[in-house]
């Protein structure tokens, strides 16, 4: 701006920073038109999303301290080299998040729920940080695999009118691929060792193959990604129709990454948001901030 202080500016989002700061008005100026969310739904542009909470035991009633929670977590983001920040600036809020039981219980319901959908679109898990992410990868694949060896074992006595549909049921979760997908950083490997977790064959697979074009084709058996920064904004896959959230977010990051799933694809009547962390009340104030941006 400096070489051009009289220029006027121009700027096109679909989520401007909001709420306390409200850099794009600061750098833009008031909007010249809009287009909200209900309206892009109402048209046909997105599908409309529904909300699902589930094993809500853990929830941030005090709001102050859930915001706090959502802005460290933000500020995290930016800098993956410093993941460690995180656990040390949360302290016991981030291991009531990360507890194995906890973390067990939410995989062995995400495969329930993954399974039994309508429309099995592609699906994001979306975990508070990198090693989460690589701890409910290999939770889920192990509830996944235990899951298909009761269905199978299960399948004798399943009535006959039903036996070919459960059949295609397990068909389809065998052939379901699942990754990670994290941002590389400098001492990866040394501070996932230090947790017990092994992140080298992740990682060789996020250099080798090509995992974004595989999960926005439709027909590829990549079907559940698991992430924590990487993928919840800019990134567009019509046929995901899922997003499990376990992280604490707010405002214009949180708008971003719901919006993953209303993208519109063949056969897709609507995205689903899964609430593991009690995110309602952010989610509800969000709504309401773009009601109060958006409005004529």
């Amino acid at each position: 701006m400096d070489p051009l202080p009289n220029a006027a500016f121009i700027g096109f989002t679909g989520t401007p920073l909001m709420a306390g700061e409200e850099k794009t008005r600061d750098v833009f100026g008031d909007y010249v038109s809009t287009y909200t969310y209900q309206q892009s739904t109402e048209d046909g542009a997105t599908v409309p999303l529904f909300y699902e909470n589930r094993i809500p035991e853990l929830e941030f009633v005090n709001d102050a301290f859930a915001d706090d929670l959502a802005a460290v977590i933000e500020e995290a983001d930016l800098d993956e080299d410093q993941e460690h920040e995180l656990e040390r600036r949360l302290g016991r809020q981030y291991h009531l998040i990360t507890r194995d039981d906890r973390l067990d219980r939410i995989a062995e319901d995400l495969v329930r729920h993954f399974v039994g959908r309508g429309y099995r679109g592609k699906a994001m898990f979306v975990a508070i940080d990198k090693a989460t992410a690589l701890r409910m990868m290999t939770k889920v694949r192990a509830a996944w695999d235990a899951e298909i060896l009761r269905r199978e074992a299960a399948l004798p006595g399943v009535a006959e009118e039903l036996r070919e549909a459960e059949a295609a049921v397990i068909a389809f979760m065998r052939e379901t691929d699942m990754a990670l997908i994290v941002s590389q950083s400098q001492n990866e490997i040394a501070d996932m060792d230090a947790k017990g977790l092994d992140i080298r064959p992740h990682r060789r697979r996020m250099l080798d193959e090509k995992l974004d074009e595989r999960f926005k084709k439709a027909s590829d058996p990549l079907r559940l990604v698991f992430v924590c920064a990487m993928w919840i904004t800019g990134f567009d896959v019509p046929t995901c129709s899922t997003i499990y959230l376990d992280k604490p977010m707010k405002n214009h990051t949180l708008m971003q990454t719901i919006a993953r799933a209303n993208r519109n694809a063949p056969g897709k009547k609507a995205g689903l948001i899964v609430d593991y962390v009690g995110i309602f009340r952010n989610l509800q104030r969000a709504l309401a901030i773009y009601a109060v941006w958006s409005a004529p």
